[in-house]
């Protein structure tokens, strides 16, 4: 099995990096979707920008912020560039609650490679089904990919993998251990590393 796999997730200090980020965004909709397959095919004809609605945020210095949507700093977007990752990034005007910019600027991150990544024979995972039929229920995002309601034991594939993209099963970005020496070298703030072993568990669920 792999083990120089990670999970990179948001993870919140209060200290700049805020545990929730209320954005007036303008426009309101974007033109791509959450998870968007082809981000590099999108036509992007807007300019985007946000405000922070919270009062009480007076500053931010995150270098990744997000969940199904990443907002992230122009020395994320440099790791990326120096691994050799494929993304886009839609400049992003992010205002403070009284207008100021912060010392960072910001873009919307697309990953632009999406890979299934796990060893269906040698994990355990459990299938989520169309209720009107029971079939199972397959990925919009990757070819003849199932969609999964739990995954205990998670193998990955044994195979060439970019140092960052998005995990199909897991609908998170993923990133190698080279990717996360670097960003770790450069002190970039606001960065989970989750090691992908078989500790790992995936319930999306779980919460609810």
């Amino acid at each position: 099995m792999r083990k120089d796999l990670y999970i990179l997730q948001y993870e919140a200090d209060g200290l700049g990096c805020p545990h929730h980020l209320a954005l007036e965004m303008t426009p309101p909709q974007w033109e791509w979707s959450a998870y968007e397959p082809n981000p590099m095919s999108v036509p992007i004809n807007n300019t985007y920008s946000a405000k922070i609605t919270d009062g009480e945020i007076d500053r931010i210095d995150f270098d990744m912020y997000g969940t199904n949507t990443k907002y992230v700093s122009t020395a994320f977007l440099d790791v990326c560039k120096e691994h050799d990752v494929t993304f886009r990034a839609i400049p992003l005007d992010l205002r403070l609650p009284d207008g100021s910019k912060p010392e960072k600027d910001y873009s919307i991150f697309l990953p632009g490679d999406i890979v299934a990544l796990l060893d269906a024979d040698k994990s355990i995972a459990e299938v989520e089904r169309v209720v009107e039929t029971g079939e199972t229920m397959m990925s919009v995002l990757v070819p003849n990919t199932p969609v999964y309601s739990k995954i205990t034991k998670f193998v990955a594939k044994d195979i060439a993998l970019p140092h960052l993209f998005l995990c199909a099963e897991v609908f998170s970005l993923v990133c190698t251990a080279d990717f996360l020496h670097t960003a770790s070298g450069r002190g970039l703030r606001g960065l989970k590393f989750t090691p992908l072993d078989d500790s790992y568990i995936y319930d999306p669920w779980a919460d609810w």
